[in-house]
C-alpha cells in the first residue's frame, strides 16, 4: 500500500491537511534540524511504501528554505516522487533576495576591504613580528623581529628541521605572542609568509617593498626551496594516499591521525646507497608539537585491521542503511549546497533549481548509483561486504576513501586498543 508523508516548518503544521500522512514539522528558527533530517532519512529508508514526499516550504525565504531544496533535490535522487508547495510571494522575491544577497556579500568583503588593501594597511591581526603603526601600516617589533630573524637563520643557515627549531626555542623558553610553545604549524606560518620580505599580499592586491622588511629577500626565496625539498606532505600517487587520515582520533588528546610518508636513505658496506620508504599513522599533536603519549602505526597493519574489522561489524550494524544515505545527504551539502549554486548562478529560477540533478556532478556519482540500486533492491549488506572481501584492490583509491567515510563512525586509538563502530 502506498503511503506519503510532508515535510514542513512548525508554523505550516498547525493549519496543513494532513490526510493521514506521516509529519515531519522543522523548526523555523537557527536551532540545529540534524535529527530531524536523520528521522526523515532513517523513516523513508525503512518504509518502501512511502512513494510520495509533499514538501510545503516557509513563507520566507530562511536556512529552512534552502535545507528544504537540498532535502527535495536529494530525495528526489533516491526515487521518491517529490511534490513542492511554494507560495507564490517566495517566486516573487526569491531574484531580489540573490542580488541583495550577492552586494552585500561583496561590499562586506571586496568592496569593504579594497581601499585599505590596496594602501598595503593591516587587516585583521598583525603577523608575529610587526605591530600597527599610527598610520594603519607595519611596523617592526623590536623583540619579536628577532625572534622571526632567528627562525629564519635556523633553518636556512644551520639546516634545522621543523621540529628541531621548536625544540630549540621551547627549550630556551621562548614562546609565540601568545605564550603558547612553539610548533611545527606555527614556525611553517611564518617561514612562507611573504610579509617577511616586505611583501603585502591582500584582497588580490600585492605591493612590493610595502614595509620594511625582517628577512631578505634572498633568504626567503632559499626557505621556500629548502621547505619544497623537504616537505613531507608532497603529494602521494593517487593510488597511495593514507585511507584513514582524519577518520581515526587520538584516545589520549581527541586529535586525528594522520598518514605520514619518509624516505630512508643508507649506505651498504659496499657505498651502494639504498633507499626505503615508511608510511605510518601518527597523531596531529605528537607530529606538529611532540605532546602526546600516543604510538605510531603501521599504514599497512592499521589499515588492514580496520577492514578486517569492519567485514565483521557488516552483519550486525543497526541502521546501516540510514547512517550511509544520511552521510551520503551531509557530504551532499558540502559539495552541492543549492545556497551557493544559487548565489553563483542567480540566473536560476526555483524551478530550475529544484529539478537539478545536483547528483550528477559527484565525482563518486557511479559507487553512490551503485550503493542506492543495492538498497532498492534490498542487497545493500551484500554490495558493501563484496566490496571488501571481492572488490576492495581494484577500486580506485578516492572509492575506498569514500566508502569508508560513509560507514564509519568512529575509530578511536588509545594505547594498544583500538574501537570501531560503524
Amino acid at each position: 500500500m502506498n503511503h506519503s508523508i510532508i515535510i514542513c516548518d512548525s508554523e505550516s503544521n498547525n493549519y496543513l491537511d494532513k490526510n493521514n500522512a506521516t509529519v515531519f514539522a522543522f523548526n523555523n528558527s537557527s536551532e540545529s534540524n540534524d535529527s530531524l533530517f536523520y528521522n526523515t532519512i532513517n523513516y523513508i529508508l525503512n518504509n518502501k511504501a512511502v512513494t510520495t514526499c509533499s514538501i510545503f516550504f516557509p513563507l520566507n525565504i530562511n536556512q529552512l528554505f534552502w535545507d528544504f531544496l537540498n532535502l527535495s533535490n536529494f530525495l528526489k535522487w533516491t526515487g521518491i516522487n517529490i511534490e513542492t508547495n511554494i507560495s507564490d510571494s517566495i517566486y516573487d522575491e526569491f531574484n531580489d533576495y540573490l542580488s541583495v544577497t550577492k552586494n552585500n556579500s561583496r561590499k562586506s568583503t571586496l568592496e569593504y576591504f579594497q581601499k585599505p588593501a590596496s594602501e598595503g594597511k593591516v587587516l585583521g591581526r598583525t603577523p608575529f613580528g610587526y605591530v600597527k603603526d599610527s598610520n594603519g601600516g607595519y611596523k617592526i617589533h623590536s623583540e619579536e623581529s628577532l625572534i622571526v630573524k632567528e627562525i629564519f637563520s635556523l633553518y636556512v643557515k644551520y639546516n634545522y628541521g621543523l621540529r628541531k627549531i621548536a625544540a630549540h626555542l621551547n627549550n630556551n623558553e621562548i614562546r609565540t605572542r601568545k605564550g603558547n610553545p612553539w610548533n611545527i604549524a606555527s614556525l611553517r606560518l611564518i617561514l612562507t609568509n611573504p610579509i617577511y620580505m616586505g611583501t603585502y599580499k591582500r584582497y588580490r592586491f600585492t605591493k612590493f617593498s610595502n614595509h620594511q622588511p625582517i628577512i631578505e629577500s634572498s633568504i626567503y626565496r632559499k626557505a621556500q626551496d629548502i621547505m619544497t625539498s623537504r616537505s613531507p606532505y608532497r603529494k602521494l600517487p593517487k593510488n597511495d594516499f593514507f585511507l584513514l587520515s582524519g577518520l581515526a582520533k587520538c584516545g589520549y588528546c581527541k586529535n586525528s591521525y594522520v598518514g605520514v610518508q619518509k624516505h630512508q636513505y643508507w649506505k651498504t658496506y659496499s657505498s651502494r646507497l639504498n633507499k626505503g620508504t615508511y608510511k605510518y599513522y601518527k597523531c596531529l599533536s605528537n607530529l606538529n608539537e611532540n605532546i602526546c603519549m600516543s604510538e605510531t602505526r603501521s599504514a599497512e597493519n592499521f589499515e588492514s585491521n580496520i577492514i578486517k574489522r569492519i567485514i565483521l561489524l557488516l552483519p550486525i550494524s543497526n541502521n546501516l542503511s540510514s547512517n550511509i544515505f544520511y552521510k551520503i545527504f551531509q557530504n551532499y551539502l558540502k559539495v552541492h549546497n543549492v545556497k551557493e549554486y544559487a548565489l553563483a548562478h542567480p540566473h536560476y529560477s526555483i524551478t530550475e533549481l529544484i529539478s537539478f540533478d545536483f547528483i550528477t556532478h559527484n565525482q563518486h556519482q557511479d559507487l553512490l548509483k551503485q550503493i542506492l540500486n543495492a538498497w532498492k533492491s534490498d542487497t545493500l549488506l551484500t554490495f558493501l561486504t563484496d566490496i571488501f572481501t571481492k572488490n576492495w584492490e581494484s577500486l580506485k583509491a578516492e572509492d575506498k576513501r569514500i566508502v569508508l567515510e560513509l560507514l564509519v563512525s568512529y575509530i578511536n586509538v588509545y594505547e594498544k586498543r583500538v574501537r570501531l563502530s560503524i
